[in-house]
């Protein structure tokens, strides 16, 4: 049973590894953090380092190849930031520090998001910024990772009563000569240090969790800042192991599930605490009682009034008119499997044949392909015409399932308006598949044009006629296909066209 408890796949050794390297240092940067009431500095200098990563980028830096130099441009931005919230800090704070970091998190935030806008980025570098990559984390992130933060800790602990004063007393460190302006700006540059590293492997909100929930926990249940710092070490280490054991377990996503987790731990420690300093024991009993039951009307009412439960077939039509292409394509392919169904789906699916984006217009059209929708190919074969080659592609792949000779004619008609001699191939290709023997005059046509796609058009010849031999060339095949045309037939079995008889 303890060997189970205790046994970890491969794959999970690694982020539990870089969640313990998270947990030295942000637990006591955390007492820190809390001592000095700047409690959202963290994301702000997450944020100003997500902005000189995207910069970056967008200066011609690509994200995976140009590793080193990304990283100095994160860590640039992070010091400049240390440089403004040092400058910042006003004595008396007749504007509180708090404030000048929450506008300074906004209007970063607001960069980041206008920088994106002109990257290819876009949406998935912001994603990755707050949720991290932490359980495809390596072990030479992980091991770098922890030798910055070993010097940060050394860097601390060397100039430790300097640190200490700072934010613990800091009109008597001014009194002792302390530069308080200096300290305060080598503190939150050994800050961006860590903010760098932390925020690519573990993303903003749980890093921001590693920082502030374990101090908060420890200042509930102890007075002593060693005792905080080793309580805040032991309960982020076991919360770590149990996030990434039930993430190993259940398939959770791992971040995230810590973060609830560290948040339940500070609810079960703030119980204990307000249980513990009750001076009326009962009557706190009573008092959590009645909490108890208000979380669970809550929770229950939400549970009474929710929606009825939607048929999935109804919830995936609803689905298809999603203003996300996203949505509309996995509504798309939820439809197969309800074959049986499909007068029900079938007119929202043919008016997806207009869709704007041309994936969800593939999509369409390779649904009906799949499940052989037959009257659905004159709105497929409408598709003909459409801006885009892939989709023209699927039309012609689909039309060989739903069509027939008769129906290859309109492929024929389009064939002959298109120039491209690529394109052109394609479409007699299929018309040729279908069994109209109507294709092969444009297919020699191809073929004998001596052009890049002569061998294209020829090898699609040679797919579906069987040639005698010595005539399977340009020159020689016009001549052999005239003179035998008339006791051309198709073989429905092979689908291959031959002299009968």
């Amino acid at each position: 049973m303890i060997e189970e408890i205790f046994s970890f796949p491969a794959t999970m050794i690694w982020p539990l590894a870089a969640c313990l390297v998270l947990t030295g240092i942000h637990v006591y940067l955390g007492v820190h953090v809390i001592a000095r009431k700047v409690i959202f500095v963290d994301l702000a200098l997450a944020q100003i380092a997500a902005l000189g990563t995207v910069t970056g980028v967008l200066l011609g830096y690509e994200a995976g190849k140009d590793v080193t130099a990304l990283y100095l441009y994160s860590l640039a931005f992070t010091f400049f930031g240390a440089f403004i919230f040092s400058i910042t800090r006003m004595r008396g704070e007749k504007v509180p520090h708090e404030a000048i970091i929450g506008i300074v998190y906004a209007v970063t935030f607001a960069a980041t998001i206008l920088v994106l806008s002109r990257s290819a980025l876009g949406p998935q570098e912001l994603d990755h910024i707050i949720k991290g990559d932490l359980l495809w984390v390596q072990s030479h992130v992980v091991i770098k990772t922890a030798l910055i933060y070993a010097a940060v800790g050394l860097f601390h602990f060397a100039f430790r009563k300097n640190f200490m004063a700072i934010s613990f007393d800091v009109r008597g460190a001014e009194a002792s000569g302390i530069r308080v302006r200096l300290w305060d700006f080598l503190f939150y540059m050994s800050f961006g240090f860590v903010i760098t590293s932390s925020v690519a492997i573990a993303g903003v909100f749980l890093v921001f969790s590693y920082l502030v929930i374990p101090s908060v926990a420890a200042m509930l249940l102890a007075e002593k800042i060693s005792t905080r710092l080793a309580l805040g070490w032991i309960g982020s280490s076991i919360i770590s192991f149990i996030g990434v054991k039930l993430s190993w377990t259940t398939g959770l996503p791992t971040s995230p599930l810590i973060v609830v987790l560290f948040a339940a731990a500070l609810l079960l420690t703030g119980v204990f605490r307000y249980m513990k300093l009750a001076p009326r024991k009962l009557t706190a009993l009573r008092n959590m009682a009645g909490a108890v039951a208000v979380v669970g009307l809550f929770v229950g009412g939400l549970f009474f009034f929710r929606s009825p439960e939607e048929d999935p077939l109804s919830h995936t039509l609803h689905m298809l008119g999603s203003p996300l292409s996203t949505d509309r394509q996995a509504a798309l392919s939820n439809l197969k499997t309800y074959g049986d169904r499909d007068s029900l789906w079938l007119p929202a699916v043919l008016k997806l044949l207009g869709d704007r984006d041309a994936a969800v217009r593939i999509d369409a059209v390779n649904l009906l392909g799949e499940m052989k929708k037959k009257s659905a190919l004159p709105a497929v074969l409408g598709l003909l015409d459409d801006g885009s080659d892939e989709v023209v592609l699927s039309v012609l792949k689909a039309a060989q399932v739903l069509g027939d000779s008769a129906d290859a004619s309109r492929l024929l008609v389009r064939a002959a308006a298109v120039e491209d001699p690529e394109m052109k191939t394609e479409i007699l290709d299929a018309a040729l598949a279908m069994g109209n023997p109507g294709a092969v005059t444009g297919l020699l046509q191809v073929a004998s044009s001596g052009g890049v796609f002569a061998d294209d058009a020829m090898d699609a010849l040679k797919r579906h006629i069987k040639i005698a031999p010595g005539f399977d060339r340009p020159g020689t095949f016009g001549a052999w296909w005239n003179e035998h045309r008339a006791r051309i037939r198709r073989d429905p079995a092979s689908g291959m066209f031959a002299i009968a008889g």
